[in-house]
C-alpha cells in the first residue's frame, strides 16, 4: 500500500514511521519531511499517530473488560522497567515536531471530530501493539536491581533543540543552551524541576501531584497547562501561559500572580520588580518553529543569542558600538543570510571559520 493512502493506524503500524518519531532515525527525518511537504492533506493524521506513539507507554486502561485492563497494567509495567534499565528518557528532534507544528492550527481543526469517531477503534489496536512491544521486552530487563532515587540532568547543547517526554508523560520542548534538572520518577506528592535557559511545557494532569517548574527565585505551578519559561543568565524571567492555569510565586520579593491564558509574567532576578504582562505567543513561542525575532535589540544580546542558536562563537575584532540595536525577523535562516542581513544595517563586515565568528564594525 502507498504510504499517500495510509491512515492513522497505518502509520502507527508502519516501522519507519515508528524510528522517526520514537528513535530519531536520521534517514527517516529527511523523508517523512518531504512526505509531509508533497502530502499536506495527511498532516492531520500524521500529528495523531506521533501522538499516540509518544503517548502510548503513559496511557491508561479505558477499556471495559478486565482482560485488556490486566494487558494495559503489564505494558505499564514492563515499559518502566525498560525505562529503569536504560537509564533514559524518550528524546524526539523538535524537528519532527516542528515540521507538524506548521500546520498545527489548521490540523487541529480537522481532527478534533475525527478523533472522537477513531477513539474507540484506535485505542483497542494500541493495546494489540503495546502487547507486542511488552512482549519484546527482555528477561534481563525484569530482573534489573531496584531503583534508586535520581538526579537526572537533561540538556541541549547549544545549536540543538530536544523534545523531552518526563515519566509522568508531560513533554518538554527545551531550546538550545538549556537544561533541566529533576529527581527521577519525581515523589508521590510533587513534580518539581528546575530549569536554566528557555522550554515549553505540556503538563500532564494529575492533581494529586503539582507540577512546579523553579528557575532563580520564580516558581510556576500547574496541574495540567502548556506555557514557556525564559530565564537565561543576565536577563529578565519571563512566564508565558498559553493553555490551562498557573500560580507564579516569586520567593525573593513575597509575590504571587494567578495567569490564565495570554497573560504572563515579567521578572527581574536581581531585584523586586515584577509585573504582569500581556504578551503575543507568535514572539514568544517562535523559537519552537524555527524563527528568530530581534526588537530593538542590543547587538551584544543578539550575538548571545545567535551564539545559542546555532552553536557558535562570536569574535569582536573591534569594540562593538554601544548604541547600536537591531531589529529583523528571519524564518528557518542560515546563519550566513542572517549575518548578511544584520551587516547592512550594523554596518560589519564577518567571515565563518567553523564554529567561529569573526566580526568587525567599520569605523
Amino acid at each position: 500500500m502507498s504510504k499517500a493512502d495510509y491512515s492513522v493506524e497505518d502509520f502507527i503500524l508502519d516501522p519507519d514511521f515508528r524510528a522517526w518519531i520514537l528513535a530519531n532515525d536520521k534517514e527517516g527525518r529527511a523523508y517523512w519531511e518531504n512526505f509531509l511537504a508533497e502530502h499536506p492533506e495527511k498532516i492531520a493524521d500524521i500529528k495523531l499517530a506521533r501522538k499516540l506513539l509518544i503517548h502510548l507507554s503513559k496511557k491508561k486502561s479505558g477499556l471495559a473488560s478486565a482482560a485488556k485492563e490486566g494487558m494495559w497494567l503489564e505494558i505499564s509495567r514492563q515499559m518502566s522497567l525498560e525505562a529503569q534499565a536504560d537509564k533514559e528518557t524518550k528524546i524526539v528532534t523538535l524537528d519532527s515536531w516542528s515540521a507538524i507544528q506548521q500546520h498545527n492550527l489548521a490540523a487541529e481543526k480537522k481532527t478534533k471530530n475525527a478523533w472522537r469517531r477513531k477513539a474507540a477503534a484506535i485505542l483497542v489496536l494500541l493495546g494489540a501493539l503495546g502487547y507486542l512491544l511488552a512482549r519484546s521486552i527482555t528477561p534481563e530487563r525484569e530482573e534489573s536491581m531496584p531503583v534508586v532515587a535520581e538526579t537526572e540532568v537533561l540538556q541541549a547543547p547549544f545549536g540543538v533543540k530536544s523534545t523531552i517526554t518526563l515519566e509522568d508523560g508531560s513533554i518538554v520542548f527545551l531550546n538550545s543552551g538549556s537544561k533541566i534538572t529533576y529527581t527521577k520518577g519525581f515523589t508521590d506528592t510533587l513534580r518539581l524541576l528546575t530549569l536554566e535557559g528557555e522550554a515549553y511545557f505540556e503538563v500532564a494532569h494529575d492533581p494529586s501531584r503539582p507540577f512546579i517548574v523553579k528557575t532563580q527565585s520564580i516558581s510556576t505551578t500547574a496541574l495540567g497547562t502548556e506555557f514557556n519559561v525564559f530565564s537565561f543568565p543576565g536577563e529578565d524571567i519571563s512566564i508565558s501561559l498559553v493553555k490551562g492555569e498557573v500560580l507564579v510565586n516569586s520567593d525573593q520579593a513575597g509575590l504571587e500572580q494567578r495567569l490564565v491564558p495570554g497573560q504572563g509574567v515579567r521578572a527581574s532576578p536581581e531585584s523586586q520588580d515584577w509585573e504582569r504582562v500581556d504578551f503575543d505567543p507568535d514572539k514568544v513561542l517562535s523559537w519552537m518553529n524555527k524563527t528568530l525575532i530581534f526588537e530593538k535589540a542590543s547587538f551584544s544580546k543578539a550575538g548571545k543569542k545567535l551564539e545559542a542558536w546555532f552553536g557558535v562563537e562570536l569574535v569582536f575584532e573591534n569594540s562593538v558600538p554601544p548604541s547600536l540595536h537591531v531589529s529583523g525577523k528571519f524564518v528557518d535562516e542560515s546563519l550566513e543570510n542572517i549575518l548578511k542581513g544584520l551587516s547592512y544595517s550594523s554596518r560589519f563586515n564577518y567571515r565563518i571559520e567553523g564554529k567561529k565568528v569573526y566580526i568587525q564594525f567599520n569605523s
